[in-house]
């Protein structure tokens, strides 16, 4: 029961800091640009391509460290982690543009 419990919190936690840090109408909260060659890892993760972009999307890697989790925690461990992934991804389902990978490349002004 108390797994549960820490399972439920964990969740709410990891969906409410997926949602401060990846909302994009929150200025205040913006992070760091992060980008080796083609290769954005922050804030958002993109791949540059050509003329194409595209951007995996933060349910996708909250969604495979869900599945990696069971393999290496159990018990407590399992369902802290676990719940704030689950959270995460779960958050990240939520946008409309949610299963588009593709988009055309922008230029951007630096």
């Amino acid at each position: 029961m108390a797994s549960v419990i820490l399972f439920i919190f964990a969740l709410s936690i990891g969906y409410y800091l997926s949602n401060l840090l990846s909302h994009p109408g929150k200025k205040k909260h913006k992070l760091p640009c992060i980008k080796i060659k083609n290769l954005e890892i922050m804030p958002n993760v993109r791949v540059h391509i050509r003329s194409k972009t595209f951007h995996i999307h933060h349910w996708v890697y909250w969604s495979i460290a869900a599945v990696l989790i069971v393999h290496f925690y159990d018990g407590v461990q399992q369902a802290l982690f676990q719940g704030a992934t689950i959270g995460g991804a779960i958050q990240g389902l939520r946008y409309p543009d949610r299963f588009k990978i593709r988009y055309p490349r922008q230029i951007s002004a630096k």
